[in-house]
Formats: structure tokens, sequence, C-alpha cells
């Protein structure tokens, strides 16, 4: 992570939005709190059919590989996918060959729908394993990416282009001039006009660059001046993940500003948009959608009226993750929803997703069976899974008491 301070702590959320369904990405981690956030559900659980009990060794990867240069569409987006799976379960650095990002980017260059996003998502795991300083590969995928974000007419596309470019970004680049440069193609999608699903990924990914400057910078009036007034205009979006992003924008440019001994504009408006908003109970939106809504703007309305920024706790193979400020929450977010199912591994293994989120190095050596993983009929996953869908509706009880309260 590129913070003004590199020992500033690196991990975020509240309670996540869209994980409900995700059964692969609740059995990767074991929460001390309830955790907060975006992260999409993971769509991974398709892809474990795609694997056999013999996958996972080098070979295969080898050959998933070769395979990205098959005529074939549905070969290449196959082979795509396998090896997201292999990257979300973590690879080494030295793993990740010439050929095989090559094979990665050709597969970019004119591709169908079902490449680009798994193309997209190959790409954002490789950031986190290849890690900082990496400003060719960037620069190799900013060439491919870019230009889907721009011009496709999937959204899907685009908002998969649009989240693996500021990753890659934020972890591999070295040029304050990118950063500076993606921010303002993605407030390009700052518009009440533009579908949700853009515009919130869009946000989210601003979200994660501006993280990356210093206070200083971001409380600055050219992000202020023209930010601003953006965000504001989004909280009146039809679409939730619209005006929570944009709300949690608000609630980072306002973290910043105090950090600096700064007032920003409007700030009694503000201040009420966000009290009457934590309070929704308009019937017109649907109970999912004002949980959303009520649990993202009690959190930023604090920060607004109180000067406090959200805090949450949670382990992770016994190890404790504090979260004290927003723009922890937007890198740790923007990680989760990269690696999913693999956040576990990586945590454990990864010192570049380690660094991003401020725990010491690990020295611990990476030796599994890949069997159990990948096998959805392994005792191992049955258990685990048998044993978290009690948890899950534990949990899920507790919040709908919580929130309807």
């Amino acid at each position: 992570m590129r913070a003004a301070d590199p020992t500033l702590p690196r991990a975020g959320g509240r309670k996540m939005r869209n994980v409900d369904d995700d059964d692969d990405f609740d059995d990767a981690m074991s929460m001390a709190s309830i955790e907060t956030g975006r992260t999409h559900a993971s769509d991974d659980a398709e892809f474990y059919d795609s694997y056999t009990k013999d996958d996972g060794d080098e070979a295969a990867i080898d050959e998933a590989i070769e395979e990205l240069t098959e005529k074939r569409t549905t070969t290449r987006v196959a082979a795509l996918e396998k090896l997201s799976g292999h990257l979300s379960q973590y690879l080494l650095a030295d793993s990740i060959s010439e050929s095989f990002v090559t094979n990665v980017l050709s597969c970019l260059r004119k591709p169908s729908e079902d490449e680009a996003i798994h193309g997209a998502r190959v790409l954002a795991l490789m950031s986190v394993i290849l890690g900082g300083d990496e400003e060719r590969f960037f620069q190799r995928a900013s060439n491919v990416l870019e230009p889907l974000a721009k011009t496709s007419r999937s959204a899907a596309v685009k908002a998969a282009s649009i989240r693996a470019l500021a990753l890659i970004c934020f972890v591999c680049s070295v040029e304050d001039e990118n950063t500076e440069s993606l921010m303002k193609v993605f407030e390009k999608y700052f518009d009440l006009k533009i579908v949700g699903s853009i515009c919130s990924v869009a946000l989210e990914a601003w979200g994660l660059l501006a993280s990356s400057l210093s206070d200083e910078e971001l409380a600055h009036d050219e992000y202020v001046d023209r930010c601003l007034p953006q965000f504001l205009e989004l909280l009146t979006h039809v679409d939730v993940e619209v005006r929570s992003a944009a709300g949690e924008n608000i609630a980072l440019l306002y973290e910043s500003a105090q950090k600096c001994g700064l007032t920003l504009p409007y700030d009694e408006e503000i201040v009420e948009k966000f009290r009457v908003m934590s309070k929704d109970n308009s019937k017109k939106n649907s109970k999912k959608d004002r949980k959303t809504q009520r649990m993202v703007f009690r959190d930023v309305h604090a920060t607004l009226a109180n000067g406090e920024s959200p805090q949450v706790s949670f382990s992770v193979k016994n190890e404790l993750l504090d979260v004290s400020s927003w723009r922890s929450i937007m890198q740790l977010e923007a990680i989760k929803n990269a690696l999913r199912t693999g956040f576990q591994e990586h945590i454990k293994y990864n010192n570049v997703v380690r660094s991003i989120l401020d725990l010491p190095e690990s020295m611990e050596e990476r030796v599994i069976d890949r069997r159990g993983i990948f096998d959805k009929k392994s005792a191992s996953r049955k258990q685990k899974s048998n044993e978290l869908k009690g948890d899950r509706r534990r949990k899920q009880h507790l919040q709908d008491a919580f929130y309807d309260e």
C-alpha cells in the first residue's frame, strides 16, 4: 500500500453488504466481530467444478496457460477460470511467468464478455502476488484494461476492468501520475444517469486510489472542489450501492480534512442529510437496501458529526486485524473483493497482502494438498460447510434483530 505513512493501518470494513449468499467466502474467514463493507459475493463456487482431484500441480497450471492460446473462446474462458482459481489460492510470484502474463493479455485484446471479465480478474490477482514496484506490469495491464473500461458496451466488462485497473495501479504502480490519471477516468462515471453497477464500482475504485494519497493531498481544494459536489449529487442515485460508495468517499475526504485541521464546505447540510439517511425507513426501498443504507450512513454520520472513524476487529488464521479509518476500509475491501475465497490463504502466506494489511512478514512456506480445496465433495469441505451454515444463520438472525430495532 502506498500511503503517506507506510505504517498506517491497512484493513477495514463494517458489515459486508453482498456476502449473505457467498458460502465459500464465509468458509474463508473466521470473524471475531461482524465484518463490514461492500465486497461482492464470490462466484468462485462455479469454478470448483472445473477442477479434478489432480489439478493444482504445476503441470495443470502450465496446461491452462497454454490453453489461453486456443482458438475456441470457451476453451480460453475455461482456462482463465482455472488460473483464477489457482491464483486466488495463492501461487508464488515466480510462478507468474512471462508466457502466463502475455497469454492473459492476448485474451484481452479482442475479448468476448466472459474473457474480459475473467481475464481482468486474473490480472488483478497477479498484482497482489507480484506486489509493488511493478510499473511494467501495470502499464501492460493498463494498455488492455483501460480501453475496455472506456469503450466496452458491456456493463459487466466495464465494471470488471475498472475494478482491476484500480487494484493493479494501487498495488503495482510507482508513478503518482498514474493514480491521478485513473482517478479522473473513474470520475467520468460519477453521473446519476450511469447504471449503478458501473457507477458504484467507479466510486469504489476512486476511493481505493484516493486512499493511497496523503491526507494533505486528499484534503486539497483540487479534490474537494472537483469531487465533493459529485458525491453529494450521487447520494440521490436510485442504486443503494452508489449512494453508499458516494457516502464513504465523502467520509474519506472529511477524515483527511479533519486530520489536517480543515473544514469542508456544506458541513451542516451534509451532516443532517446523513443523519436522515442513517434512519431510512422508506418503503420504496427494499428491506435489504434499507439495512445497507442505515448501516453505512450510521458510520458516515458519526465521522462527520463527531469525528469518529469506524472501528472493528476480526481474526483471520488466529491473527487479529484492527480497523480504525476509512482509508483502511477502502484498502481491505479491495483486497477481499479480488481474493474472495482465497483471502485466508493469502493472509497466511502472501507478504504483499500482509504488508497492505499492516501484518508482520510471514516466514511460513505454503505446503498443502490442493485436492481438498477444489474438490467440493471432500470431507473437509463438507464438514466446514456444515459447521458454518449454523454460524451464518445465527449471525443473520442477530443482524436482522439489530437493524429492525
